[in-house]
């Protein structure tokens, strides 16, 4: 009989919580539903929703475009500047053999030795730039959008939600995709300058007198204008072009969740807990408006901790270890070759320089390192993500509090 009583008592407190959140979700027309948790209707967050991508995409392509623009063609003036005679001397010697000078191949090389360079300085210029104006311009971006709603008064807390929930992904999947594009846009149009103006600019540097360096700058001068214009514009116009449909897409998938999370908390975050005592059962704690007190903030930073030490370690080790492994693969495959092929170049300038030996090395090593570090990055990463973060996130939440109890859900007092 008593477990009877019981029974009929848990079933009946599980009543009272459902009804007291019915009456909390009640809006001010009267009609019950979760349409109104928002306060003001869904209407009202899918209309904030749009004000905020709407006002990122068009506040981040613009400064995104602005930036990148200027930071491309000073990149690229400064490579032709610094690098274009050391690679002109390096792929001269590299084209030439017993059967005479190989231009196809003095073209081939070049245009890889540049391309390699410049996609690597570019590709770091878009990945810098994408996160400082993402840093610089999110959270003011959200701010404006919010400004004039009727979310206004807790804007700030939104922003910070907002912007904590989507600036990281925002930035890397921007700057990825961006990456992708410099590299074609590098290739396609070095290709086409090089094609058109170094057998022009060669026949030049040939009429300057038999100088070798004399040679060698006369070719430089005229074919760095064509490379700096040619490479930049068209990188710039590739960019300029992809900004906006990358913040897009990234704006798209994301914000939507975002903002309705962090308009969420401002109804659930403060919970609401209710104590019925007095007599007949009733006095449990019964927590409602989604995670009570303070659970969704303990909880994160539970989760926060964990990822931070845990996840990380784990991503150290494996990635460290990849890192390693394919590092010696390159070396294993590659050193040997390119230290005697540079050792011939410096013989054949007739001397021995170390800062042209060590560029000399580093062409034709750097862009091998480069791609295999970033596969064994990518590869162990999703392992790494696919089974251990779980795992961590879980082994986070298997107490509550630190203090070993255990959280097994919200407030009904019955686990």
């Amino acid at each position: 009989m008593e477990r009877d009583e019981t029974n009929e008592m848990q079933r009946l407190n599980v009543a009272i919580q459902g009804a007291m959140r019915a009456v909390q979700s009640r809006g001010s027309n009267g009609e019950w539903g979760g349409a109104q948790i928002y306060g003001g209707g869904e209407s009202k967050v899918n209309e904030l929703r749009e004000r905020v991508k709407m006002n990122v995409r068009e506040r981040l392509t613009q400064r995104l475009q602005e930036r990148l623009r200027e930071s491309i063609k000073d990149r690229v003036r400064e490579i032709v500047r610094d690098r274009l005679a050391t690679e002109l001397r390096s792929t001269m010697l590299e084209a030439q053999s017993d059967r005479g000078f190989d231009f196809s191949r003095f073209e081939k090389r070049l245009h890889e030795r540049l391309a390699d360079h410049i996609e690597e300085q570019l590709t770091d210029v878009v990945r810098n730039k994408v996160r400082d104006t993402v840093r610089e311009n999110l959270a003011d971006s959200i701010r404006e959008a919010v400004a004039g709603t009727q979310y206004a008064d807790d804007a700030e807390r939104i922003v910070g939600r907002i912007r904590d929930r989507i600036e990281p992904e925002l930035r890397e999947r921007v700057a990825e995709r961006l990456r992708e594009h410099v590299r074609e846009a590098v290739r396609m149009r070095l290709h086409e300058a090089l094609r058109e103006k170094l057998r022009e600019a060669v026949q030049g540097g040939l009429q300057g007198g038999n100088d070798p360096e004399r040679i060698i700058m006369i070719i430089k001068d005229r074919l760095g204008e064509a490379l700096e214009q040619r490479v930049a514009t068209g990188v710039g116009d590739r960019v300029r072009e992809a900004v906006r449909d990358r913040v897009e897409e990234a704006v798209r998938e994301r914000m939507g969740e975002a903002i309705r999370s962090a308009v969420g908390e401002r109804y659930q975050g403060g919970g609401r807990q209710m104590g019925l005592g007095g007599g007949g059962g009733f006095g449990m704690g019964m927590q409602f408006g989604g995670d009570g007190p303070g659970i969704s903030e303990t909880m994160r930073d539970q989760v926060y901790d964990a990822l931070r030490t845990r996840f990380v370690d784990h991503v150290r080790d494996n990635v460290g270890e990849a890192l390693k492994e394919r590092i010696e693969d390159v070396l294993r495959e590659r050193l040997g070759t390119a230290i005697r092929a540079s050792l011939v170049e410096q013989k054949l300038l007739g001397g021995f320089d170390p800062d042209q030996f060590a560029d000399s090395v580093r062409g034709r090593i750097a862009y091998a390192i480069r791609e295999r570090l970033t596969d064994a990055v990518r590869e162990r990463l999703h392992e790494v993500s696919r089974d251990r973060l779980r795992e961590a996130v879980r082994s986070a939440i298997s107490e509550q509090g630190g203090g070993g109890q255990e959280f097994t859900g919200f407030g009904t007092g019955m686990h």
